[in-house]
């Protein structure tokens, strides 16, 4: 008797199981309609991407409105004085309503509105 035949005679194989794994068919539409009915949203969690000094008011304007921002400066990267003018301006906008920011690897900036403080220790890994 193999290895594989001992195991399966301590822990037998439930086939209901695995077929309702299988059947699991997950609706992502019905579960946004749900999103939709709720009373109150406090902030939404946003996705830019900074590409010039044109997209700077949009993200300020996000920003105050109370909102978290995670924006890829990828495609800016290659001015050094843009993302230098963006950040700073960034920077000022988060401290004016007491949020947060701070660089998450080297392609994106988080922007944390007030209450929410951005803990800089990664959980788990190295």
């Amino acid at each position: 008797m193999g290895l594989r035949e001992g195991l399966g005679k301590l822990f037998p194989r439930r086939e209901e199981e695995e077929d309702d794994y299988l059947d699991l068919d997950l609706d992502i539409e019905e579960y946004e309609e749900g999103l939709d009915e709720q009373e109150e949203v406090k902030m939404y969690v946003k996705t830019a991407d900074l590409t010039g000094l044109f997209d700077i008011p949009a993200l300020k304007k996000e920003i105050y409105a109370g909102n978290l921002l995670i924006v890829d400066i990828s495609l800016a990267k290659h001015d050094k004085v843009l993302i230098e003018k963006a950040i700073k301006d960034l920077k000022l906008a988060t401290l004016d309503v007491g949020g947060d920011i701070a660089g998450i690897g080297e392609d994106q900036v988080i922007v944390a509105p007030a209450g929410v403080r951005i803990d800089r220790e990664k959980v788990g890994g190295k």
